[in-house]
């Protein structure tokens, strides 16, 4: 073992980190492979493989991995298999030349960030299956994430940059807390899940094509929700800001139900725009509103719907007048929206009123109890006849 490696100290209880040298004696990699704990607590200026299922590698306090430009791997740290967990103030940087820090290409494989751990590059994954990224308590990521599998973003967690699915690979991502500074992008024919129920997200949602399992308890989501995924799901709370846009272009068609939430856009443009894209689809994309506050800042043009895309609406002293929909939603909330239409408009437009006399809670509750029970008979249904 060169001098070199010496730079990692690691307990013999530990376990032995076996140097391997892949390019030259002045650019090597360290390799683990034993199925045990290794620790990082000094500065070590090389690349690094994580090459066990049972192999577990910890950078503490004082610990950094400063990767060296070497064209035949994909980051500092690689993880072929095993996990990496970088806490207190340890730090993974991509070398000069290197744009990524922390390469996630086998499985299983986790890499989880905690304290103010910081990560200067960015972080990939393939579409291989398996692996799970966690950014937690005060961490950061100092770029893009390009990832399949799972990811974790809670508490104060920041991630500067863009999340983008990688290519031909699914992803689901949980947000509890946290930030990311960029966009959110799904697409490329895959399915995807989204869970939010705290957090932010600044630079919007955005997608192409692909299947988006959706549900939105918390959180704001800034530059809106745009995308030609077709999006499953349910929102009942959290904020909204920049308008949705759902033109949805794979055969299934958007269905979406709100309970709840706050939504905005910005002047001159709509609120709420579906569409179904796709001429041939024989599935009616979809829009149920129970609740919500409906342009609670700015409403801009109210809604939108073109091909086959169908609208209800649920509440009581209900009224469509001269393009104008007005009247309370089941939650209580008020409804004041205009709606456009497109020349291949070919949906339906539905219109419950209960009564007029607004519910108690306990009977409101039991109203959206209701209506919930409504959406997934609807969904049942649906299931067993596609």
């Amino acid at each position: 073992m060169s001098a070199r490696h010496g730079k990692i100290r690691t307990s013999a209880l530990l376990g032995l980190a076996i140097a391997t040298c892949l390019a030259s004696a002045a650019n090597a990699t360290i390799i683990y492979t034993g199925p045990t704990t290794y620790v990082i607590n000094t500065t070590v200026t090389d690349n690094i493989i994580v090459n066990n299922s049972a192999a577990v590698l910890n950078v503490q306090s004082g610990g950094v991995v400063q990767g060296v430009n070497d064209p035949t791997l994909l980051g500092a740290v690689r993880t072929q298999a095993g996990t990496l967990n970088v806490s207190g103030n340890g730090r993974i940087e991509a070398g000069v030349g290197q744009e990524v820090a922390i390469s996630m290409r086998g499985q299983p494989a986790t890499v989880r960030l905690s304290d103010q751990a910081t990560v200067n590059g960015n972080v990939v994954m393939d579409y291989t299956v398996g692996t799970h990224l966690i950014v937690q308590n005060q961490a950061t990521i100092n770029g893009n994430v390009r990832y399949a599998g799972y990811i974790d973003l809670h508490d104060q967690g920041r991630i500067n940059g863009n999340i983008v699915n990688a290519e031909n690979g699914s992803i689901r991502l949980n947000m509890t807390g946290g930030e990311v500074a960029g966009a959110v992008s799904f697409g490329g024919l895959n399915d995807y899940a989204f869970n939010m129920s705290g957090g932010a997200i600044l630079g919007g949602f955005r997608g192409a094509a692909g299947l988006v399992d959706l549900s939105m308890t918390g959180g704001y989501i800034a530059n809106g929700f745009r995308t030609g995924d077709d999006v499953d799901g349910t929102i009942s709370g959290g904020k909204i800001d920049g308008g949705m846009e759902f033109y949805g272009n794979t055969s299934s068609g958007s269905s979406l139900d709100v309970t709840g939430g706050r939504f905005d856009t910005v002047a001159g443009d709509y609120l709420f725009s579906m569409s179904n894209s796709l001429s041939w689809s024989s599935s009616a994309a979809s829009l149920d509103i129970f609740g919500g506050q409906w342009g609670y800042n700015e409403a801009g043009l109210g809604f939108f719907f073109d091909d086959l895309s169908n609208f209800s609406v649920t509440g009581w002293d209900l009224t469509f007048v001269n393009g104008l929909l007005s009247g309370y939603l089941l939650d209580g909330n008020w409804f004041s929206n205009r709606f456009t239409f497109g020349t291949d408009w070919t949906g339906t437009f539905t219109i419950n009123n209960v009564p007029h006399n607004v519910p108690e809670p306990g009977t409101l509750g039991l109203l959206l109890a209701s209506a919930a029970g409504m959406m997934f008979a609807r969904r049942r249904r649906e299931a067993a006849t596609s």
